[in-house]
């Protein structure tokens, strides 16, 4: 039997347009830790839009944090292997939003990791689609072939475990 070959989605960039989706639901008076720091564009929109921003290219967020005071962290991990930071940020104890394909909510892993913890899913109405290789150097691509949303742990104060945002 031959399986089709799977994308590599790793080195998919927030594009700055997507950030609307989520801070209307970030407090302004913290500081947020861009962990997957890759070419900011995530980091640079965050302060564009007047919020503190930590983050750093050569720190291996797995195992180390930061030397600066951080309150939240927020990062668009790698799609492959995300559970393992979903992991890191719950031994760390601190709230966090992650950008991450909808259907990395399903199955075994993800169930044990976050059953019982207080997240809250941003839900927005349309795909977002990510900055690529292909797309930083001016070439033509598609959309993007998921849908994603803001996975938030103790950062978004709702009745509401699920919102839905244009």
């Amino acid at each position: 039997m031959t399986y089709p070959k799977l994308n590599n989605f790793n080195e998919m960039y927030t594009p700055p347009e997507a950030m609307k989706y989520i801070t209307p639901f970030m407090p302004k008076d913290k500081v947020y830790w861009e962990a997957c720091y890759g070419m900011g564009h995530m980091a640079d929109e965050l302060r564009r839009l007047s919020y503190d921003v930590v983050g750093h290219k050569d720190i291996d967020c797995l195992i180390d944090e930061p030397k600066e005071h951080w309150d939240i962290w927020i990062t668009n991990p790698p799609f492959n292997g995300n559970k393992k930071f979903i992991r890191r940020a719950i031994e760390l104890g601190k709230p966090f939003i992650f950008l991450i394909r909808l259907e990395h909510l399903g199955g075994v892993e993800a169930c044990e990791l976050l059953k019982g913890k207080d997240i809250k899913i941003v839900i927005p109405e349309k795909r977002i689609n990510y900055l690529t290789p292909k797309s930083l150097r001016g070439e033509k691509v598609g959309g993007s072939p998921f849908h994603s949303i803001f996975l938030t742990y103790k950062v978004i104060e709702s009745n509401n475990q699920i919102i839905y945002i244009k």
